[in-house]
Parts: structure tokens; sequence; C-alpha cells
């Protein structure tokens, strides 16, 4: 039997939020130390809401430590920084904290020793959940297409696509809107226990259908994951609308 990636259909946004928020709050519940390493963005606002709540209504997360897939490099306070979206969708809202916030710096000179430092702390805690979205051109993280397989914490330059999608997602210019990021590997992102993949909407058909049909290629780094039996895919109807094969059974 050939190591798979899992892949669960669901009906629509909040129907995905839930199957995620699931699968982590299970973890959350059961883990002594649980360690949740968050993506940030559109596909996982709706995941965000749920563990707000319910950390409002008694869930405990004193032994839970929470850390980040990627930041952008720019002022970190900008409203694009991946933490701006922490503060503004979780920490801020919570009645309690987790036991470790840790934040990549994207204001950092010195892009080598802050990767270096994360690095330890990847080390020092291994993490239970990484949460994915997937962009539109099949990135994961800032792995854009090309990034090859083996690629470890980097700086990355944005592709186009990406940097549109941040303008659009932000309202900001051209100018505004960042161009690198620092972002974990494939390799960091395949180390965590159980990886989940949020998908999405119309404008990530084509890439879900790159990913579930098409080769296993750097041209759709998410494609990466596909024989990884620690990912997890939750996708939409939309944005399963192209694809041409059942994958339910």
């Amino acid at each position: 039997m050939k190591h798979q990636m899992k892949t669960i259909f669901v009906k629509d946004y909040n129907e995905m939020s839930k199957k995620g928020y699931e699968l982590m709050k299970k973890v959350i519940e059961t883990k002594e130390q649980p360690v949740i390493s968050m993506t940030t963005g559109g596909s996982p606002r709706g995941l965000f809401k749920l563990l707000v709540e319910d950390i409002n209504n008694g869930l405990d997360i004193s032994n839970t430590t929470i850390m980040n897939l990627d930041e952008y490099m720019g002022p970190k306070d900008a409203v694009y920084t991946v933490r701006t979206f922490m503060y503004e969708n979780l920490y801020n809202l919570v009645n309690t904290e987790p036991k470790n916030i840790f934040l990549i710096d994207g204001e950092t000179q010195d892009t080598d020793k802050e990767i270096a430092r994360y690095k330890e702390i990847l080390n020092q805690y291994p993490r239970d959940v990484q949460v994915l979205g997937l962009g539109t051109n099949g990135h994961i993280g800032a792995n854009e297409p090309g990034t090859p397989f083996d690629s470890t914490m980097f700086l990355a330059q944005h592709d186009e696509s990406t940097i549109q999608s941040t303008m659009s997602g932000y309202g900001i210019s051209r100018e505004e809107a960042p161009t690198e990021m620092l972002t974990l590997g494939f390799t960091e992102i395949l180390e965590a226990e159980k990886v989940i993949l949020l998908v999405s909407g119309k404008s990530k058909a084509e890439a879900v259908k790159a990913l579930l049909e098409g080769e296993i290629t750097t041209d759709c780094p998410a494609t990466a994951l596909r024989n990884s039996d620690n990912a997890i895919v939750i996708i939409d109807e939309e944005a399963a609308s192209l694809l041409e094969q059942d994958h339910t059974s």
C-alpha cells in the first residue's frame, strides 16, 4: 500500500472550517502539551472563529503552544503580517493565553539568524498539527512553484499572483505589498505529525485539480503532500468542481 494523503470532501467553507477545526481540537484535548502551527489568510479564518469561541467557552489551551508557518518581511504591525492576523483573529479575542506564542520576526535584518532561531524552536516543540492553505498557483506557505521538495526554512520571493492576492486580501497597493516571506520549507511542513490543508472556493479549483490529478511536480508545490500519509486535505464543492475522477472512494 503506498502512502497517500487523505482527502475529505465537504459542502462549503463552513463545513471545511468545522471539519478542520474538529481535527485540531481533538489534538488540543488529547495531547498533554499540544503544539499547533497555524497558517493565516482567508482559508483558516472560519477555523480561527471556532477556536476563539471554544477557548472562551472553556477549552483549555494553558498547555498549548501556538506557532506559525511563515511571516511576511515588513513592519511587524503592518496590516498584512502574520503577527497582525494572529492577534486580530486569536490572541486579542481570547480570555486565556496559550502556554507559548512563537512568531517569526519579519523585521529582522539578519534572516539567517532568524531562521536558525526559529528552527531551534521547531526542534524543541515538535508540531502535532500544521494547518495549511493552498495558493491559487498551488503554493504552500511561501513555497512557490519551482521550490524543490526538500526545501527547509528559507527567505522566499513571492510570485506575482501571490503579491496580487495579498493586495486584494488587504486592500493595499503594489508598493505597500510585501514581496518576500520567511517560510517553513516542505521538509519542516511534513515533519508535523498531522498536516491539515484547507481548500475552499472556485479560485482554488485549478490548483486542486493539479494537486489530485496532475503529476507530482514542483510546478504545483502542493503535490509534495500527495504521498504523505500524515496529510489530510479538506476540499469544498467549489474547489473540487474541476475534478474529473471520483476521489471519495
